[in-house]
Protein backbone atom coordinates (compact mmCIF):
# COMPACT_ATOMS: atom_id res chain seq x y z
CA UNK A 1 0.00 0.00 0.00
CA UNK A 2 1.13 3.47 -1.16
CA UNK A 3 2.56 6.16 1.42
CA UNK A 4 0.36 8.93 1.55
CA UNK A 5 0.85 12.23 3.39
CA UNK A 6 -1.29 15.31 4.00
CA UNK A 7 -0.40 19.13 4.06
CA UNK A 8 -2.25 22.55 4.35
CA UNK A 9 0.04 25.16 1.98
CA UNK A 10 -2.36 27.77 2.87
CA UNK A 11 -5.96 28.52 3.42
CA UNK A 12 -8.22 26.33 1.86
CA UNK A 13 -5.08 24.84 0.10
CA UNK A 14 -4.36 20.88 0.36
CA UNK A 15 -1.17 18.76 -0.52
CA UNK A 16 -2.00 15.08 -0.91
CA UNK A 17 1.48 13.37 -1.30
CA UNK A 18 1.07 9.99 -2.32
CA UNK A 19 4.44 7.87 -2.50
CA UNK A 20 4.31 4.46 -4.96
CA UNK A 21 6.76 2.63 -7.46
CA UNK A 22 4.21 1.13 -9.60
CA UNK A 23 4.81 3.35 -12.70
CA UNK A 24 7.72 5.42 -14.10
CA UNK A 25 5.35 8.71 -13.89
CA UNK A 26 3.66 11.31 -11.76
CA UNK A 27 0.59 12.14 -11.98
CA UNK A 28 0.35 15.99 -10.61
CA UNK A 29 -3.79 16.84 -10.06
CA UNK A 30 -5.12 20.24 -8.78
CA UNK A 31 -8.58 20.09 -8.05
CA UNK A 32 -10.84 23.16 -7.29
CA UNK A 33 -14.49 23.04 -5.41
CA UNK A 34 -17.01 25.18 -5.26
CA UNK A 35 -20.55 25.47 -4.93
CA UNK A 36 -22.86 24.67 -7.64
CA UNK A 37 -24.23 27.54 -8.77
CA UNK A 38 -26.39 28.47 -12.00
CA UNK A 39 -25.05 31.77 -13.07
CA UNK A 40 -21.04 30.79 -12.97
CA UNK A 41 -21.04 27.38 -14.27
CA UNK A 42 -21.06 28.57 -17.94
CA UNK A 43 -18.19 30.92 -17.16
CA UNK A 44 -15.70 28.32 -15.25
CA UNK A 45 -16.13 25.95 -18.37
CA UNK A 46 -15.23 28.16 -20.61
CA UNK A 47 -12.17 29.74 -18.55
CA UNK A 48 -11.23 25.52 -18.21
CA UNK A 49 -10.83 25.46 -21.65
CA UNK A 50 -9.32 28.97 -22.06
CA UNK A 51 -6.57 28.14 -19.62
CA UNK A 52 -5.74 25.06 -21.57
CA UNK A 53 -4.63 26.68 -24.86
CA UNK A 54 -2.40 29.40 -23.44
CA UNK A 55 -1.18 31.46 -20.79
CA UNK A 56 1.06 34.63 -20.14
CA UNK A 57 4.53 32.66 -20.75
CA UNK A 58 3.06 30.25 -23.49
CA UNK A 59 0.76 32.60 -25.07
CA UNK A 60 -0.62 30.07 -28.05
CA UNK A 61 -1.62 26.33 -27.81
CA UNK A 62 2.25 26.03 -30.35
CA UNK A 63 4.36 27.13 -27.74
CA UNK A 64 2.67 25.21 -24.91
CA UNK A 65 2.53 21.80 -26.76
CA UNK A 66 6.78 22.72 -27.76
CA UNK A 67 7.09 23.27 -24.37
CA UNK A 68 5.52 19.56 -22.68
CA UNK A 69 7.49 18.06 -25.70
CA UNK A 70 10.60 19.44 -23.84
CA UNK A 71 9.62 17.72 -20.61
CA UNK A 72 9.48 14.49 -22.27
CA UNK A 73 5.99 15.04 -23.03
CA UNK A 74 4.45 16.21 -20.13
CA UNK A 75 0.76 15.72 -21.01
CA UNK A 76 -2.25 18.15 -19.80
CA UNK A 77 -6.08 16.92 -19.37
CA UNK A 78 -8.31 19.55 -17.72
CA UNK A 79 -12.02 19.54 -17.18
CA UNK A 80 -14.99 20.74 -15.51
CA UNK A 81 -17.65 17.68 -13.09
CA UNK A 82 -19.75 17.49 -10.60
CA UNK A 83 -19.58 15.35 -7.33
CA UNK A 84 -23.14 16.22 -5.65
CA UNK A 85 -23.74 19.31 -5.45
CA UNK A 86 -20.48 20.37 -5.72
CA UNK A 87 -18.63 21.77 -8.96
CA UNK A 88 -15.07 20.76 -9.60
CA UNK A 89 -12.38 21.79 -11.97
CA UNK A 90 -9.80 19.53 -12.59
CA UNK A 91 -6.18 20.08 -14.00
CA UNK A 92 -3.76 16.84 -14.21
CA UNK A 93 -0.64 16.72 -15.54
CA UNK A 94 1.34 13.19 -16.23
CA UNK A 95 4.78 14.03 -16.40
CA UNK A 96 8.03 11.18 -16.41
CA UNK A 97 9.90 10.59 -12.82
CA UNK A 98 13.23 11.59 -12.06
CA UNK A 99 14.09 8.12 -11.22
CA UNK A 100 14.04 7.27 -15.21
CA UNK A 101 15.73 10.24 -16.52
CA UNK A 102 19.04 11.60 -17.58
CA UNK A 103 18.48 15.00 -15.90
CA UNK A 104 15.86 16.32 -13.29
CA UNK A 105 12.24 17.78 -14.82
CA UNK A 106 10.46 17.54 -11.80
CA UNK A 107 10.48 21.29 -11.01
CA UNK A 108 10.13 22.38 -14.30
CA UNK A 109 7.02 20.13 -14.79
CA UNK A 110 5.73 22.56 -11.62
CA UNK A 111 7.07 25.52 -12.81
CA UNK A 112 5.22 25.26 -15.96
CA UNK A 113 2.10 23.82 -14.32
CA UNK A 114 2.15 27.22 -12.11
CA UNK A 115 2.32 28.79 -15.31
CA UNK A 116 -0.84 27.52 -16.25
CA UNK A 117 -2.69 27.62 -13.28
CA UNK A 118 -1.24 31.22 -11.79
CA UNK A 119 -0.48 33.12 -14.53
CA UNK A 120 -3.05 33.11 -17.23
CA UNK A 121 -3.12 35.23 -20.29
CA UNK A 122 -4.94 38.39 -19.42
CA UNK A 123 -5.00 41.37 -21.20
CA UNK A 124 -5.85 44.86 -19.65
CA UNK A 125 -8.06 43.34 -17.83
CA UNK A 126 -9.58 40.79 -20.18
CA UNK A 127 -9.01 36.87 -20.34
CA UNK A 128 -7.46 36.07 -23.80
CA UNK A 129 -9.78 38.69 -26.13
CA UNK A 130 -8.24 37.16 -29.36
CA UNK A 131 -9.40 33.52 -28.29
CA UNK A 132 -12.70 34.42 -26.81
CA UNK A 133 -15.22 33.93 -29.60
CA UNK A 134 -13.44 30.53 -30.68
CA UNK A 135 -13.65 29.04 -27.93
CA UNK A 136 -17.47 30.41 -26.84
CA UNK A 137 -18.14 28.83 -30.33
CA UNK A 138 -16.27 25.46 -29.27
CA UNK A 139 -18.23 24.93 -26.03
CA UNK A 140 -21.57 25.95 -27.75
CA UNK A 141 -21.01 23.06 -29.57
CA UNK A 142 -20.38 20.87 -26.90
CA UNK A 143 -22.59 21.48 -25.32
CA UNK A 144 -25.59 21.59 -28.39
CA UNK A 145 -23.70 17.99 -29.19
CA UNK A 146 -24.95 16.41 -25.93
CA UNK A 147 -28.53 15.42 -27.54
CA UNK A 148 -26.77 13.16 -30.49
CA UNK A 149 -26.09 10.82 -27.41
CA UNK A 150 -29.83 10.10 -26.48
CA UNK A 151 -28.69 7.55 -23.52
CA UNK A 152 -26.97 10.36 -22.12
CA UNK A 153 -29.21 13.10 -23.25
CA UNK A 154 -32.25 11.31 -20.93
CA UNK A 155 -30.37 10.67 -18.37
CA UNK A 156 -29.34 14.09 -18.28
CA UNK A 157 -32.98 15.47 -18.94
CA UNK A 158 -34.26 12.83 -16.05
CA UNK A 159 -31.55 14.75 -13.75
CA UNK A 160 -32.74 17.78 -14.77
CA UNK A 161 -36.69 17.28 -14.53
CA UNK A 162 -35.62 15.09 -11.23
CA UNK A 163 -34.17 17.85 -9.51
CA UNK A 164 -35.66 20.82 -10.51
CA UNK A 165 -35.06 23.51 -7.61
CA UNK A 166 -32.18 21.48 -6.32
CA UNK A 167 -28.64 22.22 -7.37
CA UNK A 168 -27.92 18.97 -8.74
CA UNK A 169 -30.00 19.36 -11.43
CA UNK A 170 -27.38 22.26 -12.50
CA UNK A 171 -25.57 20.91 -15.75
CA UNK A 172 -22.07 21.58 -15.43
CA UNK A 173 -21.07 22.33 -18.81
CA UNK A 174 -22.99 25.46 -19.16
CA UNK A 175 -25.60 26.48 -21.06
CA UNK A 176 -26.07 28.06 -24.67
CA UNK A 177 -28.13 31.00 -23.79
CA UNK A 178 -25.48 32.25 -21.09
CA UNK A 179 -22.42 32.18 -24.09
CA UNK A 180 -23.86 35.74 -26.27
CA UNK A 181 -23.13 37.74 -23.22
CA UNK A 182 -19.99 36.59 -21.79
CA UNK A 183 -17.00 38.65 -22.18
CA UNK A 184 -13.02 38.38 -22.07
CA UNK A 185 -13.43 40.62 -18.92
CA UNK A 186 -16.00 38.62 -17.57
CA UNK A 187 -13.79 35.48 -17.62
CA UNK A 188 -10.82 37.38 -16.14
CA UNK A 189 -12.99 38.45 -13.42
CA UNK A 190 -14.36 34.75 -13.27
CA UNK A 191 -10.73 33.60 -12.96
CA UNK A 192 -9.97 36.21 -10.46
CA UNK A 193 -12.97 34.85 -8.28
CA UNK A 194 -12.08 31.34 -8.56
CA UNK A 195 -8.60 31.64 -7.81
CA UNK A 196 -9.07 33.09 -4.80
CA UNK A 197 -12.54 31.47 -3.25
CA UNK A 198 -11.92 27.81 -4.67
CA UNK A 199 -10.95 25.17 -2.45
CA UNK A 200 -8.17 24.04 -3.73
CA UNK A 201 -6.49 20.51 -3.24
CA UNK A 202 -3.11 19.03 -5.27
CA UNK A 203 -2.32 15.57 -5.35
CA UNK A 204 1.06 14.20 -6.60
CA UNK A 205 1.33 10.74 -6.93
CA UNK A 206 4.07 8.31 -8.19
CA UNK A 207 7.85 7.77 -7.38
CA UNK A 208 9.61 10.61 -5.50
CA UNK A 209 11.37 12.05 -2.73
CA UNK A 210 8.88 13.06 -0.62
CA UNK A 211 11.00 15.75 1.39
CA UNK A 212 11.68 17.69 -2.26
CA UNK A 213 8.97 17.48 -3.51
CA UNK A 214 6.77 18.77 -0.19
CA UNK A 215 9.72 21.79 -0.50
CA UNK A 216 9.18 22.82 -3.98
CA UNK A 217 5.29 22.61 -3.63
CA UNK A 218 5.55 25.08 -0.50
CA UNK A 219 7.69 27.41 -2.50
CA UNK A 220 5.44 27.22 -6.06
CA UNK A 221 2.35 26.94 -5.33
CA UNK A 222 1.23 29.91 -4.01
CA UNK A 223 -2.39 31.33 -4.50
CA UNK A 224 -3.93 34.34 -4.05
CA UNK A 225 -6.91 33.68 -1.16
CA UNK A 226 -9.96 35.66 -0.59
CA UNK A 227 -12.71 34.29 1.62
CA UNK A 228 -12.77 30.46 0.69
CA UNK A 229 -16.25 29.20 0.12
CA UNK A 230 -17.84 27.01 2.72
CA UNK A 231 -19.00 23.82 0.86
CA UNK A 232 -22.33 22.83 1.36
CA UNK A 233 -24.05 19.12 2.12
CA UNK A 234 -26.84 17.63 -0.12
CA UNK A 235 -29.98 17.33 1.01
CA UNK A 236 -30.15 13.14 0.37
CA UNK A 237 -33.40 12.32 2.24
CA UNK A 238 -35.64 14.58 -0.14
CA UNK A 239 -39.14 12.61 -0.76
CA UNK A 240 -40.78 13.48 -3.81
CA UNK A 241 -44.25 14.50 -3.37
CA UNK A 242 -45.46 12.38 -6.38
CA UNK A 243 -43.61 10.47 -9.26
CA UNK A 244 -43.11 12.20 -12.55
CA UNK A 245 -43.96 10.47 -15.72
CA UNK A 246 -42.36 12.52 -18.85
CA UNK A 247 -41.85 11.24 -22.73
CA UNK A 248 -40.12 13.34 -25.21
CA UNK A 249 -40.78 12.71 -29.06
CA UNK A 250 -37.98 13.30 -31.26
CA UNK A 251 -37.76 10.73 -33.77
CA UNK A 252 -35.79 7.70 -32.99
CA UNK A 253 -35.67 4.24 -33.77
CA UNK A 254 -34.65 3.05 -30.17
CA UNK A 255 -36.51 4.60 -26.85
CA UNK A 256 -34.27 5.70 -23.93
CA UNK A 257 -36.04 5.17 -20.91
CA UNK A 258 -34.14 7.17 -17.70
CA UNK A 259 -35.71 5.97 -13.91
CA UNK A 260 -34.68 8.29 -11.44
CA UNK A 261 -34.47 7.19 -7.77
CA UNK A 262 -33.94 8.76 -3.77
CA UNK A 263 -31.93 5.80 -2.18
CA UNK A 264 -32.07 8.39 1.42
CA UNK A 265 -28.98 6.63 2.29
CA UNK A 266 -26.39 8.48 3.58
CA UNK A 267 -22.87 7.51 2.28
CA UNK A 268 -21.34 8.50 5.70
CA UNK A 269 -23.43 5.92 7.00
CA UNK A 270 -20.72 3.16 5.61
CA UNK A 271 -22.44 -0.10 6.09
CA UNK A 272 -25.76 0.92 4.74
CA UNK A 273 -24.16 2.96 1.75
CA UNK A 274 -22.03 -0.28 0.59
CA UNK A 275 -24.90 -2.33 1.17
CA UNK A 276 -27.09 -0.79 -0.94
CA UNK A 277 -24.07 -1.01 -3.82
CA UNK A 278 -24.38 -4.60 -3.53
CA UNK A 279 -27.71 -3.61 -3.57
CA UNK A 280 -27.21 -2.37 -6.94
CA UNK A 281 -25.28 -4.55 -7.87
CA UNK A 282 -27.54 -7.17 -7.78
CA UNK A 283 -29.87 -5.10 -9.62
CA UNK A 284 -28.43 -3.61 -12.67
CA UNK A 285 -25.06 -3.20 -12.22
CA UNK A 286 -23.34 -5.48 -14.89
CA UNK A 287 -23.92 -9.08 -17.01
CA UNK A 288 -24.20 -10.66 -13.59
CA UNK A 289 -27.58 -8.81 -12.28
CA UNK A 290 -31.01 -9.28 -12.26
CA UNK A 291 -31.72 -6.06 -15.36
CA UNK A 292 -28.84 -7.93 -17.79
CA UNK A 293 -30.03 -11.17 -16.82
CA UNK A 294 -33.73 -10.87 -16.77
CA UNK A 295 -34.77 -8.07 -18.70
CA UNK A 296 -32.12 -7.88 -21.05
CA UNK A 297 -31.66 -11.69 -22.01
CA UNK A 298 -34.42 -13.79 -20.92
CA UNK A 299 -36.84 -11.18 -21.66
CA UNK A 300 -35.26 -9.48 -24.87
CA UNK A 301 -37.26 -6.60 -23.52
CA UNK A 302 -33.97 -4.60 -23.81
CA UNK A 303 -31.12 -3.66 -25.71
CA UNK A 304 -28.76 -2.41 -22.61
CA UNK A 305 -30.46 -2.00 -19.17
CA UNK A 306 -27.88 -1.10 -16.21
CA UNK A 307 -28.72 1.10 -12.81
CA UNK A 308 -25.85 3.29 -11.22
CA UNK A 309 -25.89 5.07 -7.85
CA UNK A 310 -24.79 8.91 -7.32
CA UNK A 311 -23.23 8.81 -3.86
CA UNK A 312 -23.54 12.41 -3.01
CA UNK A 313 -26.90 13.17 -3.88
CA UNK A 314 -28.34 9.90 -2.91
CA UNK A 315 -30.00 9.01 -6.25
CA UNK A 316 -30.63 6.04 -7.99
CA UNK A 317 -30.71 6.12 -11.81
CA UNK A 318 -31.27 3.17 -14.23
CA UNK A 319 -30.79 3.44 -17.96
CA UNK A 320 -32.34 1.17 -20.80
CA UNK A 321 -32.75 0.95 -24.49
CA UNK A 322 -35.84 -0.69 -25.60
CA UNK A 323 -37.97 -0.88 -28.45
CA UNK A 324 -40.24 2.18 -28.48
CA UNK A 325 -43.71 -0.13 -28.55
CA UNK A 326 -42.47 -1.67 -25.57
CA UNK A 327 -42.04 1.10 -22.97
CA UNK A 328 -45.12 0.09 -20.63
CA UNK A 329 -43.91 -3.53 -20.64
CA UNK A 330 -40.49 -2.27 -19.96
CA UNK A 331 -40.93 -0.38 -17.07
CA UNK A 332 -43.09 -2.59 -15.27
CA UNK A 333 -40.45 -5.43 -15.85
CA UNK A 334 -38.04 -3.17 -14.04
CA UNK A 335 -39.74 -2.42 -11.32
CA UNK A 336 -40.73 -6.11 -10.56
CA UNK A 337 -36.90 -6.51 -10.39
CA UNK A 338 -36.19 -3.61 -8.30
CA UNK A 339 -39.36 -4.93 -5.86
CA UNK A 340 -37.40 -8.53 -5.69
CA UNK A 341 -34.35 -6.91 -4.67
CA UNK A 342 -35.81 -5.01 -1.91
CA UNK A 343 -37.50 -8.21 -0.71
CA UNK A 344 -34.76 -9.99 -0.67
CA UNK A 345 -35.82 -12.57 -3.51
CA UNK A 346 -31.97 -13.40 -4.70
CA UNK A 347 -29.93 -16.15 -4.05
CA UNK A 348 -26.28 -16.32 -2.51
CA UNK A 349 -24.56 -16.74 -5.64
CA UNK A 350 -25.90 -13.16 -6.41
CA UNK A 351 -24.92 -11.68 -3.62
CA UNK A 352 -21.29 -13.14 -4.74
CA UNK A 353 -21.13 -12.13 -7.71
CA UNK A 354 -22.47 -9.03 -6.94
CA UNK A 355 -19.38 -8.02 -4.29
CA UNK A 356 -16.82 -9.64 -6.64
CA UNK A 357 -17.30 -7.43 -9.89
CA UNK A 358 -18.03 -4.24 -7.13
CA UNK A 359 -14.34 -5.31 -5.29
CA UNK A 360 -12.66 -6.68 -9.07
CA UNK A 361 -14.08 -2.63 -10.30
CA UNK A 362 -12.38 -1.32 -7.33
CA UNK A 363 -9.06 -2.72 -7.62
CA UNK A 364 -8.52 -2.27 -11.55
CA UNK A 365 -9.47 1.66 -10.62
CA UNK A 366 -6.98 1.95 -7.78
CA UNK A 367 -4.33 0.56 -9.59
CA UNK A 368 -4.56 2.65 -12.68
CA UNK A 369 -2.09 5.64 -12.76
CA UNK A 370 -5.02 8.10 -11.45
CA UNK A 371 -6.59 5.63 -8.89
CA UNK A 372 -4.66 6.36 -5.99
CA UNK A 373 -5.22 9.76 -6.49
CA UNK A 374 -8.71 10.08 -7.45
CA UNK A 375 -9.68 8.02 -4.53
CA UNK A 376 -7.89 10.11 -2.14
CA UNK A 377 -9.50 12.93 -3.41
CA UNK A 378 -12.99 11.46 -3.27
CA UNK A 379 -12.52 10.44 0.60
CA UNK A 380 -11.28 14.73 1.27
CA UNK A 381 -14.45 16.30 -1.03
CA UNK A 382 -16.69 13.94 0.50
CA UNK A 383 -15.48 13.97 4.52
CA UNK A 384 -14.84 10.69 4.94
CA UNK A 385 -11.46 9.02 5.59
CA UNK A 386 -11.90 5.40 4.07
CA UNK A 387 -8.70 3.65 3.39
CA UNK A 388 -9.12 1.28 -0.10
CA UNK A 389 -8.96 -1.72 2.66
CA UNK A 390 -11.90 -0.07 4.34
CA UNK A 391 -14.01 -0.18 1.84
CA UNK A 392 -12.94 -3.53 0.83
CA UNK A 393 -14.11 -4.72 4.49
CA UNK A 394 -17.37 -2.64 4.35
CA UNK A 395 -18.31 -4.17 1.21
CA UNK A 396 -17.02 -7.80 2.19
CA UNK A 397 -18.92 -8.09 5.03
CA UNK A 398 -22.74 -7.13 3.52
CA UNK A 399 -25.26 -9.79 4.07
CA UNK A 400 -28.78 -10.05 2.35
CA UNK A 401 -30.61 -8.50 5.76
CA UNK A 402 -28.28 -5.69 4.90
CA UNK A 403 -29.07 -5.35 1.20
CA UNK A 404 -32.72 -5.72 2.25
CA UNK A 405 -32.35 -2.81 4.76
CA UNK A 406 -30.51 -0.25 2.73
CA UNK A 407 -32.46 -1.04 -0.54
CA UNK A 408 -36.12 -0.80 1.05
CA UNK A 409 -35.31 3.01 1.15
CA UNK A 410 -35.22 3.40 -1.87
CA UNK A 411 -38.36 5.50 -3.60
CA UNK A 412 -39.41 6.19 -7.51
CA UNK A 413 -38.74 9.79 -8.46
CA UNK A 414 -39.02 10.57 -11.97
CA UNK A 415 -39.58 8.54 -15.01
CA UNK A 416 -37.47 9.91 -18.32
CA UNK A 417 -38.34 8.70 -21.70
CA UNK A 418 -37.73 9.80 -24.94
CA UNK A 419 -38.50 8.37 -28.52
Amino acid sequence: MSDINVFDLDRGVTLALIKNSKFKSNLISIYFARNLKREEVTKISLLCNMMSIACSKYPSMKELSRKMDELYGLSMNMGVSKHGEKALTFFKFLSISDDYLDEPIFEDVIDFINEIVNKPMIVDGEFNPSMIEIEKNALKDEIESKINDKKSYALLRCIEEMCKGENYAIDQTGYVEDLEAITAKDIADTYFDFISTSNIYISIEGDFNEDMVLEICKNKFKFNRGIIETIKREDIFKKPENVTYTTEIIGTNQGKLAMGYRTRVDYKDYKKYYSLMVGNSIFGGGPHSKLFNNVREKESMCYYAHSTLEKSKGLMLVSAGIEVDLYEKALKLITKELDDVKKGNFSDKDIENAKKSILNGFRASYDSISGESDFTYNQFISKTSLKFEDVVNYVSKVTREDIVDAMKNIIEDTFYYIK
